[in-house]
Order: structure tokens, then C-alpha cells, then sequence
């Protein structure tokens, strides 16, 4: 048994990349391993109250996602700022408080939309300490993220009712 952390991504147009996180998340503590979730550009989520149940600290960045609203340049530049320093202080207390496991969730989309630059992604995830388990979830990983990740899944959407106009609904799709 080793104690090396890896790095997964899941991304992808499909729906289940934060689902497969929390199994993932809830698997871990089920092992007795500690778990830090942070969630970028969701306020609120059906699994929250389950995930505080089950000892996960929950942690969230509570802005609209970039996918529902465009900012102003300068809007973005602030945002950028925000979010990164929101996403080191979480790596930051995961590292201090001894956590086996460190979610980010949504990282792809402000990665995409450029809350947070490339080069700093890269820079936080090879100083992830040895061993952390790093799990970020979203659309809009670059190849040379990617390239950096231990485990790479890709959600692909084949149908979905929200091409039919079915918004978001509470515990399935939030």
C-alpha cells in the first residue's frame, strides 16, 4: 500500500463529473480518509447536507458560473484573482489540516474562462503535496493540464434533457 496522492480530472460535455467526485469523495471516507470538497460556481447542491453528514468539509466559492453569466473584462480580472487565491487558500488548509483528499470542483470552467491561468493550475498541482489525492472536476481542461493528471476521464454526452429545454432539476442533475 502506498501513501502517493494522485491527480484526477474528469471533464467532458456529459453529465457526472462533480457526481463522480463525491463517489469518489465518499468512497474515500468510507476508507477512514479525510476529504476536502470545493466547489467553484455552485452555491447550492442536493448532496451538500450528506456530504457534511459524512464528515466531508464542504467549502464553496459562490459566484455565478461562467456559463450563465458573462463578466466585463475587468469583472473577469478581479474574479481571476478571487478565485485563485480562494483555490490556494483551500489547497493551503487541505495541506495544514492533514486532509487524504482535496476536490475541486468546476476547476475546468475557470480554468476555460480564465478565473484561474494555466500557469498557475500547472504550478499548484505539481506542488500538490506527496500525499494528497487531487480531484478536479469540469469542462475546459487544457491538453497541457491534462498532461499533468494521473487519471483522465471524459465524460461524453450522447443525449441530455436540457437540449430539450428541462432545466436543472434537485437531485438529479443538482
Amino acid at each position: 500500500m502506498t501513501n502517493k496522492g494522485y491527480v484526477h480530472i474528469y471533464t467532458g460535455d456529459g453529465k457526472g463529473k462533480t457526481t463522480c467526485a463525491i463517489g469518489l469523495a465518499i468512497r474515500a471516507t468510507g476508507a477512514g480518509k479525510s476529504v476536502y470538497f470545493a466547489r467553484l460556481f455552485k452555491s447550492e447542491s442536493s448532496e451538500d447536507a450528506i456530504l457534511k453528514k459524512v464528515g466531508i468539509k464542504l467549502v464553496k466559492y459562490d459566484v455565478l458560473h461562467p456559463f450563465f453569466k458573462k463578466y466585463s473584462e475587468k469583472e473577469n480580472e478581479q474574479k481571476a484573482k478571487e478565485c485563485i487565491t480562494f483555490v490556494r487558500n483551500v489547497f493551503d488548509d487541505a495541506e495544514k489540516g492533514n486532509y487524504d483528499m482535496l476536490i475541486i470542483d468546476e476547476m475546468g470552467p475557470a480554468l476555460n474562462c480564465g478565473f484561474v491561468k494555466e500557469n498557475d493550475l500547472a504550478d499548484l498541482i505539481k506542488s500538490k503535496p506527496e500525499n494528497i489525492e487531487l480531484v478536479m472536476t469540469g469542462r475546459g481542461f487544457t491538453p497541457n493540464i491534462l498532461d499533468l493528471c494521473d487519471y483522465g476521464t471524459e465524460m461524453k454526452k450522447l443525449k441530455h434533457v436540457y437540449d430539450q429545454g428541462v432545466m436543472a432539476r434537485d437531485g438529479i442533475e443538482k
